[in-house]
């Protein structure tokens, strides 16, 4: 028994023997067993393989047109305050201002000869102008226009004398320029006062017409 343990531990020690001394069949990889060799380098390395270039993107091109501004650097416009709401008397005192300016405009237009002499639509018209002129204005309005209303036009402020709605103040200042006028201008003018014993300036005309024997007749 211990010839036949003998004998058979010598065959398998043959067999490995010649397992190990056989030559390895082409073609065939060696299986390597076991951990790798120190200092083994890794096939990649001795086959000598470079890493692939990565690849480098282009830059992208700049845009010709400039960012657009973001809402905080964009400037903000400066807002306008709305105009204050005129109060009553403001509004008063704008529309007063108003109707002197054209009273004003109306001196203007007379304050010049012209081929076309003065019409009662004309007379009229500048004394409706005078009558919205407010009263705190009407002495300077009628100063300005008793300065340049020439005698040719004198009958535009005739037309003023003779409304017994004026103030009296008012119709003194034209009554005195009239009568510092040439005759042939205000003698027809003295004449129509005359005529309206109403008027405030009735008396005054009467005893200057009494005086220059112009004074027309009673008729009996």
């Amino acid at each position: 028994m211990i010839v036949g343990l003998v004998v058979a531990v010598v065959l398998l020690a043959a067999g490995v023997f010649f397992l190990r001394s056989a030559p390895t069949e082409p073609g065939v990889p060696e299986v390597q067993t076991g951990a790798r060799k120190a200092g083994e380098k890794p096939a990649a390395a001795a086959r000598g393989d470079r890493k692939k270039p990565s690849r480098q993107v282009a830059p992208a091109a700049k845009d010709a047109t400039p960012p657009a501004a973001s809402p905080a650097e964009v400037p903000e416009e400066p807002q306008q305050e709305p105009e204050p709401e005129m109060t009553e008397e403001e509004k008063k005192e704008a529309e007063e201002e108003k109707r002197v300016d054209e009273f004003d405009a109306a001196v203007d237009k007379w304050m010049e000869l012209t081929e076309k002499a003065v019409t009662m639509d004309d007379v009229d018209k500048f004394r409706d102008m005078f009558r919205l002129v407010p009263k705190a204005r009407k002495e300077e309005c009628i100063q300005r226009a008793l300065n340049l209303i020439p005698d040719d036009n004198v009958m535009l402020l005739a037309g003023i004398l003779l409304d017994k709605e004026q103030d009296k103040e008012i119709l003194d200042l034209i009554y005195n320029d009239i009568l510092n006028r040439d005759e042939e201008v205000k003698k027809p003018i003295l004449q129509e006062i005359f005529k309206d014993k109403d008027h405030p300036n009735w008396a005054d005309t009467a005893w200057i017409l009494d005086a220059t024997g112009e004074l027309p007749k009673s008729k009996e």
